[in-house]
């Protein structure tokens, strides 16, 4: 990695990525949402779900997952562009990511977004949430910082 740039992975969203039990009651008949995320089976936010999804390894193997993987891009770097990107993704119920996306409320460079996301889509297959037994699919987001120095 080059000297003059950080890539740093924000745990503020940890509640998201299942590495943190759930501390909101449990809904007794969860309501998932279906709205644009494709797919056809209902989505549940981790607050749902009896077991949230988790990436292989939990937040120490995101880490090291993040540190082998994470590229700043070479026209976000000539911009000297910087900031916080937050990709929304849903974990299907076989682990697989789908629906990466950064809602255009939290774009902040065009390089660095494609970039996020592209490293979302490129993860592998994560534990998958469960509900009553069985594995379902559920929202998460991760945030990823991008610092230029």
């Amino acid at each position: 990695m080059k000297k003059n740039m950080i890539i740093a992975f924000v745990t503020a969203v940890m509640l998201l990525t299942g590495a943190v039990e759930a501390t909101a009651q449990k809904q007794s008949t969860p309501r998932p949402t279906r709205e644009g995320l494709g797919g056809g089976a209902a989505v549940y936010t981790p607050e749902q779900v009896d077991q949230r999804a988790m990436f292989p390894g939990g937040q120490e193997g995101m880490m090291s997952y993040m540190m082998q993987n994470m590229k700043y891009p070479k026209e976000a770097e000539k911009d000297k562009a910087r900031g916080t990107v937050v990709v929304h993704f849903v974990v299907e119920a076989d682990g697989s990511i789908s629906n990466a996306h950064v809602p255009d409320s939290l774009k902040v460079h065009p390089a660095l977004d494609a970039a996020a996301v592209q490293f979302v889509k490129a993860m592998p297959k994560w534990k998958p949430a469960r509900l009553k037994g069985k594995t379902v699919r559920q929202r998460a987001s991760h945030a990823i910082a991008y610092r230029y120095q």
